[in-house]
């Protein structure tokens, strides 16, 4: 399929006010089956999100995540969230800050489609085995009816007005085709679902009280396959999310990181 945006790359440069936290927290087990290593908070003014990491200068992210006019920077996710983890060994902290911010081109705030940003770090990241990145797709097939793992942390029903999220997400759903959730009574889509978008979950028939991070990544195959674009209820709990199909945009990823 052709990719008719990759002519256009839109920057938009964020410079970090002295208010503004300056770090990107990181948090790691040394168990990767149990925690992803290629996660990180983003301080976005708006909402809490993550970030996956796909380069050692790079994140990916959703573009809903930061204000229309770009404003927003990386930052430490509050350290209420570090105090609520007892393991030491659950935490790395690294120093740097956003070069830049690039939207999709396409994306628009009255609009699910083509909910992407990449994020450029000042410093290139040292990887380590704590420290790791997360393979792009290498092909746009989708992986329909396959099974996937979504990754992130989220906040159980009880605590859901909480400041500390207290769930781990490390959840394997199914990729659903189109059609259901098209269809389904329980979820209410503000769009119609595109080329660019694709739905994953354990069960189309139920919404749980309790709600993830934004932006959490989801890998299929070991590849990142999608990124939360919003949610029925609580992925954490196998209901429906609606993903950025990353395929999709794999050459404007690259032009992007190839450019800058």
């Amino acid at each position: 399929l052709p990719f008719p945006y990759l002519a256009t790359v839109t920057a938009i440069v964020v410079t970090p006010t002295p208010a503004q936290e300056k770090s990107v927290w990181q948090f790691n087990q040394m168990d990767i089956k149990t925690v992803s290593t290629f996660l990180v908070f983003l301080n976005s003014e708006n909402k809490a999100c993550l970030g996956t990491l796909i380069h050692k200068q790079w994140v990916l992210t959703a573009a809903h995540c930061f204000l229309p006019q770009g404003d927003g920077s990386l930052g430490k996710f509050r350290k209420e969230l570090m105090e609520s983890h007892k393991a030491k060994s659950f935490e790395s902290k690294m120093k740097n800050l956003p070069m830049l911010t690039m939207q999709h081109p396409n994306f628009t705030w009255d609009s699910a489609e083509h909910d992407l940003m990449l994020i450029k770090l000042t410093h290139p990241l040292k990887l380590n085995d704590q420290l790791k990145l997360v393979l792009l797709p290498t092909t746009t097939t989708d992986r329909r009816l396959d099974n996937c793992t979504v990754f992130g942390w989220g906040w159980a029903w009880r605590n859901i007005n909480n400041i500390k999220p207290d769930v781990k997400i490390n959840h394997t759903v199914f990729w659903f085709p189109d059609e259901y959730c098209q269809d389904s009574p329980i979820a209410k889509m503000p769009v119609k679902i595109t080329e660019n978008m694709f739905c994953a979950g354990s069960s189309l028939e139920s919404i749980h009280s309790c709600k993830e991070i934004d932006a959490v990544p989801i890998l299929c195959q070991n590849q990142l396959q999608g990124i939360l674009s919003w949610s029925e209820g609580c992925i954490m709990r196998g209901d429906v999310g609606y993903y950025t199909k990353v395929s999709r945009y794999t050459d404007w990823i690259l032009k992007v990181i190839h450019t800058y």
